[in-house]
């Protein structure tokens, strides 16, 4: 098992919007609230996104997904794998797993 620090700002049972950092970039973990359904979504959108300067973390980060360079994927919650606080880091492996994909699709399209 590979694990990455994460940074979160909402926290509902899990976190439901993170950042993390892995082999030098930086992804974002976005579950957000769906209003029809008066819940978080069961699904993350993962973003990888540019650097981050420390600033721009400060208050909401409803608008990181904006800032994003690619869109990595969407993987059921459920999925992901949080130490046992669920606050301090991921297990990678599910990552890597999307990002292997994205690039494999990318190249069949090339």
């Amino acid at each position: 098992m590979s694990w990455a620090k994460i940074r979160y700002r909402d926290f509902y049972d899990i976190p439901r919007i993170f950042i993390t950092t892995h082999n030098g970039k930086v992804y974002l973990f976005d579950c957000p609230f769906d209003d029809e359904l008066d819940d978080y979504s069961d699904r993350y959108r993962i973003y990888q996104l540019p650097g981050i300067a420390e600033d721009e973390l400060e208050g909401s980060w409803e608008r990181l997904p904006e800032r994003a360079v690619s869109m990595v994927g969407e993987i059921p919650v459920s999925e992901v794998e949080f130490d046992k606080t669920r606050r301090n880091s991921i297990d990678t492996r599910i990552l890597e797993k999307l990002i292997e994909e994205r690039d494999h699709e990318s190249t069949l399209v090339a």
